[in-house]
C-alpha cells in the first residue's frame, strides 16, 4: 500500500490553544506522542497545556503542566482544541465537556481497543472495558487513528465521518548514552555474537517469546531485551526451556532504551498486534536493520525494501529473515530513508494541523 503525504499549503495563521489530557507522564508509546506533537506546536508558535490524571513518571513537558482529578473541570472553552489520549482522559472527556463548548474534542487511538485489551487481559475484559471505552467517544468531534488499518477497525464502531489518521513520529536525543558499566555489560555480553534487540513492554501481545524459541537454531545470535511486564518470568522460563539462558539477557526497565539501539545488529518488532510500533521509528534514526512480524500495520508503514517480514508462529519464517538481514546490513539505510520521507516530525505535525484545522474553519 503506497503512502502519500501530501498537506493542503494554506493554513491557518491564528495561534491555537490546545489542551492534552494523558493518564500519566510515563516514557510509553502514546505519552512520547503527545511529547512530540507539543513540541511540534510549540515549534510552530502555538499554546499548550498538558493534564495529567496520575502522580509520577518521568517525563518532562516543554509547556505548562497540570495534575487533573476526575472530579474536577476543567474550562473547556478556555481551549480552541482539548485532545485526549486514552481511556480515563477519554471517559473524563465525555462526562465533564459542557453542552455548549468553544472547544473541539479529539482523541488519538493508539491502539485496536477490542484485539488489544484481549491480549493485555481477557476476552471479557476487553468486550465490557472495551465497549466503555467506545462508547465514551460519542461526544468527541474527531477520532484519530494511527494509520489506514487501525481507521479501517474503527469503522465497524465509529461514524467514518468522525474519523481520520497520522502516522507518528519520533526524534531522539542521540547524544544520550548509556553509562559505562552497562555499556561494558552490552558488550562482554554480545562477544563475536549477532546481537538481536527489542525494546518492549513484556506481553504476549509483543511476541518475544517467538525470538527466544528460534534461538536453537541460530547458534552466532544472542538476544538482549530491555523492557519490563508481566511476562518476563514466563520469558525467562523459556530460555530455560530452550536451553539458551547464556544467550539472551533480559536487563528491565531503562529510561531512554533507544541508547541501547547502537549495540543491535538488528532490532525485532515480533509483534502479535500493535498499534504502530513508534520504536520502528527509533530504530530507523540509527539506520539498524529491522525485523518485523507480516502484521497489516507493518506491511502498511513498510515495504520489502526496508524490513524483512516473517510469519507469526511460524519458526522456520523467523529464521529465514534473521538469516537474511544479517546478510543484507543495507537495509537499514533503506529504513531511514522511509522515514525521512514518510514519518519526519513536520509530516507529523502538518498531519495534526489539518486535523485541528478543519475542526475550527
Amino acid at each position: 500500500m503506497k503512502i502519500i503525504c501530501t498537506f493542503d499549503l494554506i493554513l491557518r495563521d491564528k495561534r491555537m490553544d490546545i489542551a492534552f489530557i494523558i493518564p500519566k507522564r510515563v516514557n510509553r508509546g502514546p505519552v512520547l506522542v503527545v511529547l512530540e506533537l507539543v513540541r511540534q506546536l510549540l515549534l510552530h508558535n502555538h499554546h499548550c497545556k498538558v493534564y495529567y490524571m496520575d502522580e509520577g513518571g518521568e517525563l518532562s513537558f516543554p509547556c505548562e503542566t497540570e495534575y487533573l482529578s476526575f472530579s474536577q473541570t476543567i474550562d473547556f472553552n478556555r481551549y480552541d482544541i482539548v485532545h485526549t489520549h486514552g481511556i480515563r482522559p477519554d471517559i473524563y472527556a465525555f462526562y465533564h465537556k459542557p453542552l455548549s463548548c468553544k472547544a473541539k474534542l479529539v482523541s488519538t487511538m493508539h491502539n485496536y481497543i477490542l484485539r488489544d485489551l484481549a491480549y493485555e487481559y481477557n476476552k471479557v475484559v476487553a468486550q465490557v472495558f472495551g465497549r466503555v471505552w467506545l462508547w465514551s467517544l460519542k461526544r468527541h468531534d474527531k477520532i484519530v487513528t494511527l494509520s489506514q488499518d487501525a481507521l479501517g477497525y474503527y469503522r465497524s464502531f465509529l461514524p467514518e465521518s468522525k474519523l481520520a489518521y497520522v502516522y507518528n513520529t519520533r526524534s531522539l536525543d542521540q547524544t544520550k548514552v548509556l553509562p559505562q558499566a552497562l555499556r561494558e555489560q552490552i558488550i562482554a555480553f554480545k562477544g563475536d555474537s549477532f546481537l538481536i534487540g527489542a525494546n518492549a513492554i513484556l506481553t504476549k501481545r509483543k511476541g518475544i517469546d517467538q525470538l527466544i524459541k528460534v534461538l536453537p537454531g541460530l547458534p552466532f545470535c544472542k538476544l538482549l531485551v530491555v523492557g519490563e511486564g508481566k511476562e518476563k518470568i514466563g520469558l525467562e522460563n523459556l530460555c530455560v526451556e530452550m536451553g539458551v539462558t547464556d544467550r539472551v539477557l533480559f536487563l528491565g526497565y531503562q529510561e531512554d532504551a533507544y541508547r541501547f539501539l547502537p549495540y543491535y545488529d538488528l532490532f525485532a518488532m515480533p509483534s502479535r498486534s500493535e498499534g504502530f510500533g513508534l520504536t520502528i521509528l527509533e530504530a530507523a534514526q540509527y539506520h539498524k536493520r529491522l525485523l518485523c512480524s507480516d502484521i497489516p500495520i507493518f506491511r502498511e508503514l513498510l515495504t520489502e525494501k526496508e524490513t524483512v517480514f516473517f510469519t507469526l508462529e511460524n519458526e522456520e519464517s523467523l529464521r529465514k529473515a534473521i538469516l537474511y538481514l544479517k546478510d543484507h546490513p543495507e537495509k537499514g539505510d533503506c529504513l531511514y530513508e522511509r522515514y525521512e520521507q514518510y514519518f519526519s516530525p513536520e509530516c507529523f505535525y502538518r498531519g495534526y494541523e489539518k486535523i485541528y484545522n478543519s475542526l475550527l474553519d
